[in-house]
């Protein structure tokens, strides 16, 4: 029996940053919860025609892992393929060994999404379950993106902070001749808020919250009834005064021009990884500091006339600092990514 109808789930933006459609549908179910101070995980079972049978996430430290509750949930057959978005557990701890728990279903075909570096894991669970005539397959890149924060070797004391900006073809990133806030297409803000559920908090600065007044949500139709909802993260830098009502009780205003202080707020908050979304101020002040560990630029097709330009520090310290690691088109848009030199 099948939950899903195949085209339910074969269709979403991530297959843009290289996705699989198959992993795509583990890693959009590992964005549907965060379980700080765990991985964001999610798995998915296929049968052998590719057919979505079931799929799942971990919630929460002290839960059930991804693996652990998509094999009490389904019904494993020897023809099926699980897809998981990071290497299955080979310790037992607060929940049982994934991969010594996979051993004992009937699945042969296993693809995962990245190694996991945890060293009572790191390799252990792929080696195990070949020597157990398991096939395991590796796509890479799928928790780098899904956990940003994973590789930063001093991340109990540092935040990883992902830049993210949506400018025009002749850098302006505000267009005062017309209402329409956005700058970038329909695919561009999907996967902006992808980008979003992947981070602890979302951080703008002071005027881009005067300006535009975003929401800083995730408004991902399959993610919105789920419990990974980041920080809202205001960097106002004076006193905030006449500005907080009941519609902010969910934003944090941190009240420091410093970026450490900033940097020891948001440590305090329990933030690992950052979003930051500008605007002009604080994307300067990140770039030229080197907070950066990734950047995302979506670039439209037109120009702006009469606007804020996003001014020469971005513009000539994005690409003297950083490695343009991929260009991707986005129909009339382009995302470049960047990763710190």
């Amino acid at each position: 029996m099948y939950l899903y109808k195949a085209e339910q789930f074969l269709d979403n933006n991530l297959n843009y940053l290289n996705f699989t459609k198959a992993m795509s549908v583990a890693a959009l179910e590992a964005l549907k919860s965060n379980p700080n101070p765990n991985p964001k995980v999610g798995a998915a079972l296929f049968d052998k025609n590719m057919k979505l049978k079931n799929k799942s996430h971990h919630v929460e430290k002290g839960k059930d892992h991804a693996e652990i509750d998509l094999i009490k949930k389904s019904n494993i057959q020897d023809t099926d393929y699980m897809y998981v978005t990071l290497e299955p557990c080979f310790h037992d701890d607060t929940s049982p060994s994934c991969a010594k728990e996979l051993l004992k279903t009937d699945i042969k075909n296993i693809v995962i999404g990245d190694i996991d570096i945890d060293p009572r894991t790191n390799g252990k669970s792929i080696n195990y379950l070949k020597n157990n005539n398991i096939n395991v397959s590796i796509e890479d890149g799928v928790n780098d993106f899904l956990n940003p924060y994973y590789k930063n070797t001093n991340k109990a004391k540092e935040i990883t902070y992902i830049g993210k900006i949506g400018i025009s073809n002749n850098n302006y990133i505000y267009n005062n001749d017309s209402d329409e806030k956005y700058i970038t297409n329909q695919i561009s803000l999907d996967l902006t808020h992808l980008l979003r559920a992947t981070c602890d908090a979302i951080l703008v600065g002071k005027n881009t919250f005067l300006i535009d007044n975003p929401k800083l949500d995730i408004r991902n139709p399959e993610l919105k009834n789920y419990n990974n909802k980041p920080l809202k993260i205001i960097w106002w830098g004076s006193s905030v005064q006449n500005i907080t009502n009941n519609k902010h009780n969910d934003y944090k205003f941190v009240e420091t021009t410093s970026l450490t202080q900033l940097e020891e707020s948001l440590l305090n908050l329990g933030c690992r990884t950052v979003l930051v979304e500008g605007g002009k101020y604080v994307h300067e002040k990140l770039l030229t500091n080197s907070k950066y560990s990734l950047f995302y630029e979506f670039k439209s097709d037109f120009d702006i006339l009469n606007g804020l330009n996003i001014g020469d520090i971005y513009k000539n310290e994005l690409p003297s600092s950083f490695n343009n690691i991929e260009k991707i088109t986005l129909k009339d848009n382009v995302l470049s990514i960047y990763n710190n030199k």
